[in-house]
């Protein structure tokens, strides 16, 4: 008659086969492994720099020490990558990205294409807090926003739904600006060619941060003006550049402009799928937040010659997006009609 085992020893063995993964240290896991940190968007770009900065230093704070690998995956303004950390990529923390701020509220929008729910990411941190900006070139005597209430004002844009074509729809809707999109442009560069050679009297979407590392010699040599930044508060650089945000009394308004223009204050935001496990999301917090003290990183960000105003860590970032989801129906349906809207 065969022998069976002890039950008592059965239940051991099953247990111990069935939570490997949970005795496992953080750093037991990352041991010897490679995190792949993704960029929706190409080369050289902005987001693409700031990946690069963040992944030259961020191993040696992570328990375990993997190897971090930059890839891009650009594709439909950074949709294809942001879907697929979602959807598609391994959820134990050996992935990460670096989706568009501007994406977080592309599913309250009732974007289809967007296919993930911005509440649901591991958010890690961001080096920076941007603001997007309105120019406007000198030389065409676009020079503030009273320009551009008074009368029409020319301005290019890469497409309808992107966020040039969109900034200035929602603040003609908003505020009574008198901007006249001209789309068609394939990107900002483009856009910065047809400013300089007097085509266009200015663009909205530049970021300040974005201005200061590709084209500095906007500001040094005073060829544009800011004439507006469109946050949630005024960035502390440009205290006197007015924010549309205080011309409007009525708090849907007021709403509406912040759900449209709120998320600049993830600068350029760093997650993880959802279903991270918590002990990982917290080490890869935390080897953020040692990255934004790590000497080497700083010297590499001056020489990099980007922004660094305002780190945020993911727990904000959390808060920041849940405010956006909480915007009440009749808002959200406003800012939709606007984003939708042609001219």
């Amino acid at each position: 008659m065969a022998r069976h085992p002890n039950r008592c020893v059965l239940a051991v063995i099953a247990a111990l086969a069935a939570t490997p993964a949970c005795a496992q240290s953080v750093e037991e896991f990352y041991r010897g492994k490679s995190i792949r940190f993704l960029v929706g968007y190409g080369a050289g770009t902005g987001y693409d720099v700031y990946m690069r900065v963040v992944q030259r230093h961020i191993s040696k704070h992570i328990p375990g020490k993997p190897n971090v690998i930059p890839e891009n995956m650009p594709g439909a303004g950074g949709l294809v990558m942001t879907n697929y950390l979602y959807n598609v990529a391994a959820r134990d923390g050996t992935v990460i990205g670096l989706p568009s701020r501007d994406l977080v509220n592309e599913p309250l929008f009732g974007n289809k294409e967007a296919r993930y729910d911005a509440q649901k990411f591991g958010w890690i941190g961001s080096v920076s807090s941007d603001v997007a900006t309105c120019l406007g070139w000198r030389a065409s005597g676009f020079t503030s926003l009273n320009d551009v209430l008074k009368h029409e004002i020319k301005i290019g844009a890469n497409g309808p739904q992107t966020g040039s074509g969109i900034m200035p729809r929602v603040l003609n809707a908003l505020v009574g600006t008198k901007f006249k999109v001209y789309n068609g442009y394939p990107d900002s560069a483009a856009v910065g060619i047809a400013m300089e050679q007097g085509e266009v009297d200015g663009y909205c979407g530049f970021t300040l941060g974005s201005v200061r590392s590709a084209r500095p010699q906007w500001l040094e040599n005073k060829l544009v003006a800011v004439v507006t930044q469109m946050g949630t508060d005024k960035h502390p650089d440009l205290p006197d550049v007015p924010n549309p945000l205080d011309l409007l009394k009525d708090e849907p308004s007021r709403q509406a402009y912040l759900l449209a223009f709120g998320a600049g204050k993830m600068g350029r935001p760093i997650a993880a799928p959802p279903g991270l496990p918590p002990e990982r999301l917290k080490a890869l917090r935390a080897a953020f937040d040692a990255v934004l003290k790590d000497p080497e990183f700083l010297a590499d960000i001056r020489a990099s010659k980007i922004d660094f105003d305002g780190p945020t860590d993911g727990v904000f970032i959390e808060k920041l997006i849940a405010g956006f989801y909480a915007t009440p129906k009749a808002v959200v349906d406003r800012v939709t009609e606007i984003k939708n809207a042609l001219d």
